[in-house]
């Protein structure tokens, strides 16, 4: 199979010849390439030419091209912060009081924000790579992004005291994010890793997610013109709200930090595994920043061993981006480690 054919199969529950493998490699493309993160983050060639050495260098089925939060933030007037080796990071926001979610406008991806960089990388990746990789870029969810244009703890203010101007906020915001995956597909996205990032416990109730993200993230991904599930949600947090994540429309996969979160590869094999794809069984906050490969290969056995035992709906990855200090010969290990495992069984 074809790394791009491998993917989409683990998503659609299909055999596969072997578990695909994500890196979660998004700022890290910067270092693969030798370039700074803000020039990375600003050129849809160079993001290309970071993702490609990256690829080149770990030999992973699916690659994320992205920079940072603020590609679809900026277009709304959110300033960032570059510092090099890091990745870019929200500096002023856009929405300071309630009012301003009403004066949130339209996004033209092509035009608007840095979301134009992320479409030339996959145009410039598919054209390159053609099937050898499957690509699916980070896309915001509406909730998500209100985090990025407003402070985080104003939103959740605005969730209790103020929810119509932020329901307003959330309605331009989805009708952009239409529009921004339609592009990343027309360049040659198989998909978009979709960010339901605020859909944990520790961020909202269950209830304030469903009327506040799911409501949004439902009709987005309903919305979008290419349809048959090739897109991955993508939650941050201990305890996300996976059994509504689960039953999304349009998005056959599921992508979290199991190593850190309350629900194990092996738990969530077990209550949702013929439900959804699992993307995750990798730790980028410990093994893969602070390990080597012999620890990555043990913690990649480990978590096929445990999502992988029907010989479908795995895709072996990361919770998270990683950080741009991991060993790209961990990642490499992973793959690896795929590779044994399917001679093994």
């Amino acid at each position: 199979m074809s790394p791009r054919t491998r993917v989409i199969a683990a998503l659609q529950h299909d055999p596969v010849d072997r578990v695909p493998v994500s890196g979660m490699a998004w700022t890290i493309g910067a270092m693969a390439g030798g370039y700074s993160t803000k020039e990375y983050a600003q050129s849809g060639t160079k993001m290309a030419k970071g993702q490609i050495a990256f690829w080149e260098k770990t030999g992973v089925d699916l690659l994320h091209p992205t920079s940072d939060m603020g590609q679809t933030a900026e277009g709304w007037g959110v300033k960032m912060r570059y510092e090099d080796g890091l990745t870019p990071m929200l500096d002023v926001f856009a929405v300071k009081e309630p009012g301003d979610w009403e004066k949130l406008g339209h996004l033209d991806p092509l035009k608007d924000g840095r979301m134009h960089v992320t479409i030339d990388a996959i145009r410039e990746i598919r054209g390159k790579l053609g099937d050898r990789v499957a690509i699916m870029p980070y896309v915001p969810s509406p909730l998500t992004s209100a985090t990025h244009v407003c402070n985080m703890e104003q939103v959740m203010m605005d969730i209790l005291l103020e929810p119509e101007p932020l329901h307003k906020g959330l309605r331009t915001m989805s009708d952009s994010i239409v529009t921004y995956i339609d592009a990343i597909i027309d360049a040659g996205a198989d998909g978009a890793l979709f960010a339901t990032t605020r859909a944990s416990g520790e961020i909202t109730t269950e209830d304030q997610y469903r009327e506040f993200g799911a409501n949004y993230d439902g009709q987005i991904l309903k919305a979008v013109r290419k349809q048959g599930g090739n897109n991955i949600l993508h939650v941050c947090g201990v305890t996300p709200h996976f059994e509504l994540l689960a039953g999304y429309p349009n998005a056959n996969g599921i992508n979290w930090w199991d190593r850190g979160s309350n629900l194990t590869v092996k738990q969530a094999k077990e209550v949702y595994g013929k439900k959804v794809c699992l993307v995750a069984g990798l730790d980028q906050t410990t093994t893969l920043i602070l390990g080597g490969p012999d620890e990555t290969r043990k913690e990649s056995f480990d978590a096929i061993e445990a999502g992988f035992g029907d010989g479908t709906g795995m895709i072996l990855s990361p919770g998270c981006e990683i950080s741009p200090r991991t060993s790209f010969e961990n990642i490499k290990a992973s793959v690896k480690a795929a590779e044994e495992f399917h001679v093994r069984r």
